[in-house]
């Protein structure tokens, strides 16, 4: 760490130069300055440039601060003595050297060092009251980009800008890349090199004199290039060029790694110097500022943190026991870090071409921080009066353009208005600039570069735009007008009124709209078509809330004025881009008579034009329109009752499906399909489709357009687009029928769901590749088929009309019974056909309803459950709940089993429901489906081995749904009727041989129930652990309990029978449920000593889920002991109605009394 020389006087601190002195509205232009004499002891600020470069040299930490003397007399002598004197000084030389008394700020604007030997009290003071101008203004300390600035969006807008000339070659000259620069080495080589460089003063004179002279011989009327100007000229694809900048980037960073600092400062100098050339490759131009806007932003990002580093540092180089703040003010800043930045901003200074000092300064924007605080505006002010000095527009658009994208950050998310007013002045400049260059010398420029005008403008369009983007945030409506002014006055360019109409948006003249019409109209031909901008405009009207009213001027005369511009259009592709944006206009701000006007606005131009002009651009632009009417549609109910029947909407939407893309055709379909409609203010529905009648049209328009959308898909089509197609076509299906029960007639309705389901056998034929479609329409058939049940069942119509109903119905099975087995998921086919066949018995369609459980249980015979896909993270339940709720397989059985085996056991469950009211038409085995069933589920399905457990479980679930079925056949009568259905119970009622069979194989089932739990014990999988211990133990009591609470119910299952019909079976009944008590009370002590011994389960061996599971458990055995002991207790009191003997009545006390002694401990 340097010291301060000890025969150095006192500093005497200058005084620090104010610059704000009141209210700046707008940068005071150059030509306004007066011109001031110097002081005695002031000196010009870049009198001293070829002197200063002498002091370039590297030091092995940073850039040394520059000693000034003032004496002008002895300057170069008393430079070179300051210099001699800090190399041989006696060790103890200065090095962080501050101005004197009387010197001059290089810059004019920094503070002085007075700022920084402040007391502690008055930089507290000074960071209090500066506070609002700072904050905010400030980057972040790595000096990146914050998402929410307009740099970090350019950023992000600069790939797309790259990959427009990724496929062009420029012809560039060879030493635009190159590093090494004469010229260069010369203005910034260190002090010891100056001594060759002299040495070779005289054959750099002789080469320029002869350079000069080449030059004079030549013709002057003649442009063409030298010879040697022709060998320095070749040809580079894009991607070389940038792949060239990107060396010099990384030999920037390389060199400032390695301590080379100047070298670094070189490179970036050079870098800049490749924006001054617009003749060699013009087109290349917005390429190269890209690649080298992200130089500069890198060396000023080195800078920067160079600078921070140096803050954080104490006198002798150790870091600061607190890191420097984010928000941290220039009083911050210690004196080495405040010279290393002053010196940053000399060197910068003394960089002599115009160009790259002010692209260096630029990219150093951010260091003033280290300097002075809340004085950004002034400093952009300044640089973009700088500006003014570069003569090429396009050069100095771009320089433009840099400025307002770097002081974006550091102006733009606190002072917003600062931004917009220095912005708005470098508008000026170049509306004024350009205007002169395109009257004066523009046509010879674009003659000698073989280029269109047009080419030209969009060389300087992307710049316009970011700069009206730059100015937008903290617009005002009089900053807004006085833009137009300018632009009304110098610019009349389309390309630029495109930018400000889309930039400043709609907010600004929503009001006037009309004042935007003549605008456009006297607008110069040039980038943007006048049509476009009609299109433009009319979109961001439709974004604000309200525009002017139908005063004179307002929206109605703006409507009626620019359409009559445009219905005279002959371009066809023009007139329908401003027919989709205007459309999009009419749904936000006017009626359903303006959009009813369009539309045959719209047909008339369609009509009349040719098969040739009729582009895909074209029917991309139609599918827009279609887009905004059904948006329309949706968000007011009368765009939706008058446009979508209307002739001319339904003539559009037949050209559409003439030819279309298949994106269009994809978006059309969205529009339909999604979204919900609004009826009402405080009532919405889903847009439905009318399937017949002439609005029908709409419904086969869009079967075209999905089949457009199904015929796309092919072999290489992703899961994504597959997932899309289904998503729009299954919602396009949904919406289809519209009539409404309560005020479509009779007939309208069967005429309705006859349409129906004729378009549901077109959508299974045209929707053959997308298995969810035929799920859906399986699905959707069924719902159909029960809701013409339903008005069935209403007494809606004649009996002719009721007939003919039962035949659809039928119609609607035999679809699903079509369709069903044509689907390959094994698991969704076999749920199909299981809720076909409960269709068919509850419409009373008996045949079909044997045909569908035939198959139903053949397809459970040979269904492999190894190749159900199970979605991962579905199969397995998080044990924390799994135990709260008890479903078809219990809490035990659900947290271990697989979601395939158990999707299965529900399936089974819904069969078994159906068999339990279906009728037997077998006459010889009333028993033919259950045991089909049971031998199919137990004998030959082949289930999933997750576990021995887990296969033991599924057996006793499926035996328990028998114990239930064969309980439920065996009382007088079945729970519920279904309509026309005469079920086993009415068949076989009275019938003895079917009543004894049925209690055998209750029987029978029971005591196999019992059997498998008990089984269930030996069963640990080949792991003793006390887990899987307790475990089957739990599970062979939760199955226990269920089965107790299926069976108790069953011991006075026939008490509905009259006393006097009871008699002749008392006996055998009075056996029977001794019998059934018994079972009870065995079951309920077998559980009772499980629960105990699981209760009692050690601790240290009994996991978190082990303890949650046996705590439910004992829960599931205490409420199940409560509720038996009650339901016996109640059986008891009914004993009169029942007759029962004393026998009986004694064994169901005994198993009450005997229930309230099985409390667990």
């Amino acid at each position: 760490m340097t010291m301060m020389a000890p025969e150095r006087e006192p500093l005497v601190a200058t005084q620090t130069i104010k610059w704000r002195v009141g209210e700046r509205q707008v940068p005071r232009s150059r030509h306004e300055l007066v011109a001031r004499g110097l002081m005695s002891k002031e000196t010009h600020p870049l009198a001293l440039a070829a002197t200063f470069s002498a002091l370039n040299q590297p030091e092995s930490d940073d850039f040394k601060a520059v000693v000034v003397d003032t004496s002008l007399s002895s300057l170069a002598s008393s430079l070179g003595d300051s210099f001699s004197r800090r190399k041989s000084g006696g060790g103890v030389s200065p090095e962080l050297v501050v101005l004197q008394d009387g010197d001059v700020d290089p810059l004019g604007a920094l503070g002085s060092s007075d700022s920084i030997m402040r007391s502690k009290s008055e930089s507290v003071h000074s960071k209090t009251t500066a506070m609002s101008d700072v904050q905010g203004n400030e980057k972040p300390i790595k000096a990146t980009a914050m998402p929410n600035t307009i740099k970090f969006k350019w950023k992000e807008h600069t790939d797309r800008l790259l990959a427009k000339y990724a496929d062009h070659t420029f012809k560039i000259k060879a030493s635009m890349l190159e590093v090494n620069d004469l010229e260069n080495e010369l203005s910034f080589a260190p002090k010891s090199d100056y001594q060759k460089a002299d040495d070779q003063a005289e054959v750099s004179v002789i080469k320029k004199t002869r350079a000069r002279l080449e030059q004079l011989e030549r013709d002057p009327d003649n442009n063409s290039p030298s010879p040697e100007q022709d060998e320095k000229t070749i040809e580079i694809s894009q991607s070389q060029y940038v792949a060239k900048v990107k060396e010099m980037q990384k030999r920037l960073i390389a060199s400032w790694e390695q301590n080379h600092k100047v070298e670094a400062l070189r490179i970036a100098i050079k870098c800049v110097k490749l924006l001054a050339d617009t003749d060699t490759a013009p087109q290349l131009y917005p390429c190269v500022f890209v690649l080298v806007s992200e130089v500069l932003d890198a060396f000023g990002k080195l800078v920067f943190d160079r600078i921070h580093t140096r803050a954080s540092e104490d006198e002798n180089g150790q870091p600061h026991s607190g890191p420097l703040g984010e928000h941290f003010m220039s009083s911050d800043i210690n004196i080495q870090a405040t010279e290393t930045c002053r010196n940053w901003f000399y060197k910068t200074a003394c960089i002599r071409e115009l160009l790259p000092r002010i692209y260096i300064e630029i990219a150093l924007l951010g260091c003033y921080r280290f300097l002075c605080d809340g004085e950004y505006p002034q400093i952009v002010a300044r640089l973009s009066n700088m500006i003014k000095g570069v003569g090429e527009p396009m050069v100095a658009l771009y320089a433009r353009l840099y400025l307002a994208l770097t002081s974006s950050e550091l102006l733009g998310t606190t002072s917003p208005t600062e931004q917009t007013i220095v912005v708005n002045s470098s508008l000026f400049d170049y509306f004024y600039v350009f205007n002169w260059f395109r009257q004066n010398k523009l046509e010879r420029w674009l003659f000698s570069h073989k280029m269109e005008y047009e080419d030209y403008l969009a060389l300087h369009s992307p710049a316009v735009e970011w700069l009206v983007k730059c100015a937008a945030p903290g617009a005002t409506q009089d900053t807004f007008d006085t833009l137009l002014a300018h632009y009304q006055e110098y610019s009349f360019s389309s390309m630029v009124l495109k930018h400000l109409c889309e930039c400043f948006g709609a907010k600004f003249y929503a009001s006037t709209p009309t004042e935007m019409l003549e605008l456009i109209r006297t607008a110069s031909p040039s980038l943007v078509s006048k049509c476009h901008l009609y299109s433009l405009v009319a979109v961001q009207l439709s974004n604000v809330s309200s525009i002017a009213d139908n005063e004179p001027g307002g929206k109605l005369q703006f409507l009626n004025d620019s359409w009559s511009s445009i219905t005279s259009q002959e371009d066809i592709t023009q007139y329908m881009e401003c027919a989709a944006a205007y459309m999009k206009l009419i749904v936000a701000h006017f009626s359903h008579r303006e959009a009813l006007i369009l539309l045959k606005d719209v047909v008339r131009h369609l009509n009349a034009a040719t098969p040739e002009e009729l582009t895909a651009k074209t029917y991309n632009l139609l599918g827009a329109l279609i887009e905004n009417v059904v948006f329309g549609a949706k968000q007011h109910y009368d765009f939706f009752s008058k446009l979508i029947p209307s002739t001319s909407f339904l003539a559009l939407m037949g050209m559409f499906k003439r030819e279309s893309s298949v994106d269009v055709a994809k978006k059309v379909l969205r529009a339909f399909v999604g979204g919900r409609l609004k009826k009402s203010s405080d009532r919405s529905g889903t847009l439905r489709l009318h399937v017949l009648g002439p609005k029908a049209a709409v419904a086969h328009t869009l079967l075209v357009v999905c089949c457009r959308v199904h015929d796309a898909l092919d072999s290489l089509s992703t899961a994504s687009e597959r997932a899309e197609a289904n998503r729009d076509i299954s919602a396009f299906i949904t919406r289809l029928g519209y009539i409404n029960e309560t005020t479509g007639s009779d007939r309208a309705q069967d005429e309705e769901q006859e349409a129906l389901l004729m378009l549901y056998t077109d959508c299974r034929r045209a929707f053959y590749k997308l298995e969810p479609i035929k799920m859906l329409l399986s699905s959707m058939v069924l719902r159909l088929a029960m809701h013409v049940h339903k008005r069935i069942g209403a007494s809606v119509g004649s009996k002719k009309r009721t007939h003919a109903r039962r035949n659809f119905i039928q119609s609607c099975l035999a679809f699903a019974h079509i369709t069903i087995p044509s689907i390959e998921a094994p698991l969704e086919k076999l749920q199909l056909m299981v809720a076909a066949a409960n269709v068919a018995l509850v419409t009373n369609c008996i045949p079909q309803m044997d045909a569908l459980v035939k198959a139903a249980i053949v397809l459970l015979a040979d269904l492999d459950p190894n190749t159900i896909r199970v979605f991962e993270g579905d199969s397995i339940l998080h044990t924390s709940n799994s135990f709260g709720a008890v479903g078809l397989f219990g809490a035990v059985g659900v947290n271990r089993m697989s979601n395939g085996n158990g999707q299965i056991l529900q399936i089974i469950a819904q069969l078994m429901s159906v068999l339990v009211y279906a009728p037997s038409l077998n006459d010889e085995d009333a028993f033919y489906f259950v045991s089909a069933l049971r031998k199919a589920v137990l004998e030959r399905m082949k289930w999933t081995p997750i576990s021995r457990l887990e296969i033991g479980v599924v057996r006793v679930r499926v035996l328990l749904m028998l114990v239930q079925l064969y309980a439920l056949w065996g009382q007088r009568s079945l729970p519920g009727r279904l309509d026309g259905v005469d079920s086993n119970d009415v068949l076989y009622g009275g019938d003895g041989p079917f009543t004894h069979e049925v209690q055998t194989r209750f029987s029978s089932t029971v005591e196999e129930v019992a059997r498998e739990i008990e089984a269930l014990g030996e069963l640990n999988d080949g792991n003793d652990r006390a887990e899987n211990t307790q475990r089957v133990v739990a599970a062979q009591i939760e199955l226990m309990l269920d089965f107790v609470n299926l069976v108790v119910p069953v011991l006075e299952y026939d008490g509905s029978l009259p006393i006097e019909e009871a008699a002749s079976r008392q006996g055998r009944r009075h056996k029977k449920l001794r019998s059934g008590v018994a079972l009870v009370r065995k079951c309920m002590a077998y559980s009772h000593e499980k629960a105990q011994s699981l209760k009692q389960a050690k601790p240290m061996e009994t996991s978190t889920s082990q303890v949650q599971m046996t705590t439910w458990i004992c829960r599931y055995f205490d409420s199940m002991r409560v509720y038996v002991a009650a339901f016996m207790q109640g059986m008891s009191k009914r004993s009169a109605g029942l007759r029962l003997d004393a026998s009986s009545q004694q064994a169901v006390q005994g198993l009450a009394e005997a229930l309230n002694n099985l409390a667990l401990a």
